[in-house]
């Protein structure tokens, strides 16, 4: 699969299991190994061809060609280069001069031999990948069905646990999350601003002040970049949400209702009602004006936090019935949540300047036993609001409606149920209070002043947290959380649903593993090139050479310096061996003759006779670019008189080859074959 984000050619991304993802890093170091081993090879060829200019030259010169030619790694390049200095130091001005170009040149290589073994770690990743969803029960919901046949989200209960612990745990001010969170979406969470706002309402609904509300905006969130959708540049989404909240007066607005109000519901207890707007298409006879209502027995001795929510949708639909807020509150550019906290017959330590929480009630607690008298404080009143003001806006590129692709009509559809499904007010009526966190039995320690501040960022935080989990949820298949999915469940007919059910990029820790293709192919590509350039580059040269006289010297050094050939030098030197093949990388004896082991004495054999010198070897003295055989006849060496034999061409070198001389009788015992043209 294609990594978007990387791009079409770095992005293409192979994703197999852990074990198959080890064996292929073991090979992809071995050919890299073999890679930079062979361009090594290549740089010095090249590097002794360079220097291999015929020219006289000391001996710290030619044992550096000779070591160039033994083809040693870097390392022991390096180490053989400080050897050679540290012998010639005093022999060869210079030395350690002459000798630190190829030692750092060596060094050089083997960082960066070292470096390219390490980096072919990188073109596999297999800790806390991103892998591409592909599910069979991928299917995008649609929220007008969700309640069709049902007066719940199936759905949405059965992700609320998973959700609100995500929420909790990785909606923090904290750089280090707990591993879920970076183990599930390719971002933990969604970031958004806060920052203190006008009223968004009528003045009358908000506290004194000119910034007494809280605004969240999330700013312009790209599916791509923000949500791990797979998705090309241009066939993306935005999406930005901006959200206002403030604490509602609640003087007047919390009544307690007798029974007798209640006829037409039923109810045979007293009410504790919230009014703040009335629902819609509702018989006034069954009381839609109680925004929120509560048994009053729950607000006068219930010791803990509960807590409700109610909306109203700018635009409303069968699905949605909501509320009509009150005149102050009725927005024609935002959807209206509101979320009440009952505060019920909580007990404060201190008291609470918060406006949700407010507390200034002193209540003498009398425990006994002994113990002082404590002075404790109730709720100002029964329950407090937030009014939230949201407005989301969805949209695809500034290109014309006619333009959009279809994965983008799709997408908008995906992220006009989840608006639906996700609001702030989802906190409030989870039961997602913060100041429980504070609450022991029936007592709290106090609340800061900001309190209310917290808890409707809390809220926001699991808005963006549902956002996640609902996308997920279309893409991995809703048939995976709930039962009943088939229920409103689209089916995956056209080209723009396939397209997004392999859009989700999820992380995954462990059992798999990514590996970069283009890396692979690259190192896979590098390494064959490189082993067939240094397979082939001298055969190139000697071809090279038949057209450029100029090079054919410097092929003969590189073949003349080879081990095997100084080794056929030294044999000759001691007068051992009738040889052929000398302008071969490899040569040979002739009739396979026994040699003897080389001598530690650097000196020719010779033989004293009767006061003269005996000299038992032949020479090739090369002539153009033939080479002419001649032998000395035993006798004095100044008055020696040379017989020439045979002449053939070979590849030009100067050297001494032995072919045989019987020293007693100062004859030939083998000559060797004439020459093509029979010379």
């Amino acid at each position: 699969w294609i990594n978007r984000e990387q791009g079409d050619i770095l992005g293409q991304t192979l994703t197999v299991e852990t074990r198959t993802g080890t064996i292929i890093v073991a090979l992809l170091t071995i050919l890299a190994s073999v890679g930079t081993a062979q361009l090594w090879n290549i740089f010095t060829f090249l590097y002794h061809q360079y220097s291999a200019n015929g020219k006289d030259a000391d001996g710290l010169f030619w044992q550096h060609q000779a070591l160039l030619r033994t083809m040693p790694a870097p390392t022991a390049l390096m180490a053989e280069t400080l050897k050679l200095s540290w012998a010639w130091r005093s022999k060869t001005p210079r030395a350690f001069l002459r000798c630190s170009i190829p030692f750092l040149l060596a060094l050089c290589f083997a960082i960066a031999s070292i470096a390219a073994g390490i980096s072919t770690a990188f073109a596999i990743d297999s800790s806390n990948i991103e892998i591409l969803v592909n599910s069979p029960l991928c299917g995008r919901f649609n929220y007008t069905k969700v309640y069709a046949s049902r007066s719940t989200s199936t759905l949405l209960a059965s992700i609320k646990a998973n959700v609100d612990t995500y929420a909790s745990n990785c909606y923090q001010d904290n750089p280090s999350l707990p591993a879920p969170c970076r183990n599930t979406f390719t971002r933990s969470n969604i970031s958004f601003r806060a920052e203190p706002a006008p009223c968004p309402w009528n003045t009358t609904m908000c506290p004194k002040g000119d910034l007494p509300a809280l605004l969240m905006d999330s700013g312009m969130l790209d599916l791509r970049d923000h949500f791990g959708l797979n998705l090309p540049p241009g066939e993306t989404v935005k999406i930005q949400k901006k959200t206002t909240c403030n604490v509602l007066p609640i003087d007047n607005r919390i009544i307690t209702r007798n029974v007798s109000w209640w006829t037409a519901r039923g109810f045979q207890d007293t009410k504790t009602t919230i009014e703040y707007g009335t629902f819609r298409n509702t018989d006034p006879l069954l009381r839609p004006e109680a925004t929120f209502i509560q048994a009053d027995v729950l607000t006068q001795y219930q010791q803990s936090y509960g807590s409700a929510a109610a909306f109203h949708y700018n635009q409303p639909d069968e699905t949605a019935i909501g509320i009509k807020t009150i005149p102050e509150m009725q927005r024609d550019d935002a959807d209206v949540s509101l979320a009440a906290v009952w505060l019920n017959d909580v007990n404060y330590e201190t008291p609470v300047d918060d406006p949700l929480f407010s507390a200034h009630r002193p209540w003498i607690y009398t425990p006994g036993g002994g113990y002082p008298n404590q002075t404790l404080y109730k709720s100002d009143h029964g329950a407090g609001v937030v009014g939230c003001a949201q407005q989301v806006r969805s949209f695809a590129t500034s290109q014309p409606v006619s333009l959009l692709k279809l994965l983008q009509y799709r997408l908008l559809q995906l992220l006009r149920s989840i608006s639906r499904l996700a609001n702030i007010h989802d906190g409030a009526e989870s039961g997602n209070i913060l100041a429980k966190t504070n609450l022991f039995e029936s007592t709290s320690t106090g609340l800061p002043n900001d309190q209310w501040k917290k808890e409707v960022i809390a809220w926001e935080a699991r808005v963006w947290a549902n956002y996640q989990a609902l996308i997920s949820a279309a893409i991995t298949g809703p048939a995976v959380f709930d039962k009943y999915a088939d229920e409103y469940t689209e089916p995956v007919d056209n080209e723009g649903d396939k397209k997004l059910c392999q859009s989700l990029k999820m992380r995954k820790s462990g059992a798999f593993a990514n590996i970069n293709v283009f890396a692979l192919t690259f190192v896979i590509a590098f390494s064959t090139i490189i082993t067939l350039c240094n397979t082939l580059i001298l055969r190139f040269f000697i071809f090279i050479a038949r057209f450029r006289a100029a090079l054919a010297p410097r092929i003969d050094y590189w073949v003349q310096d080879g081990i095997f050939q100084l080794q056929r030098r030294a044999f000759e030197a001691q007068g051992q061996g009738c040889w052929e093949y000398l302008e071969h990388e490899v040569p040979i004896t002739l009739d396979g003759e026994k040699l003897h082991k080389l001598p530690v004495e650097s000196s020719l054999v010779l033989k004293s006779t009767e006061g003269r010198r005996s000299v038992k070897r032949d020479k090739l003295r090369k002539t153009g670019t033939n080479v002419t055989e001649v032998t000395l006849t035993e006798g004095n060496e100044e008055a020696a008189d040379f017989q020439s034999m045979a002449r053939r061409p070979t590849a030009g070198t100067d050297t001494f080859t032995l072919i045989s001389v019987d020293a007693e009788k100062g004859e030939l015992k083998k000559v060797k074959t004439q020459d093509p043209v029979g010379r």
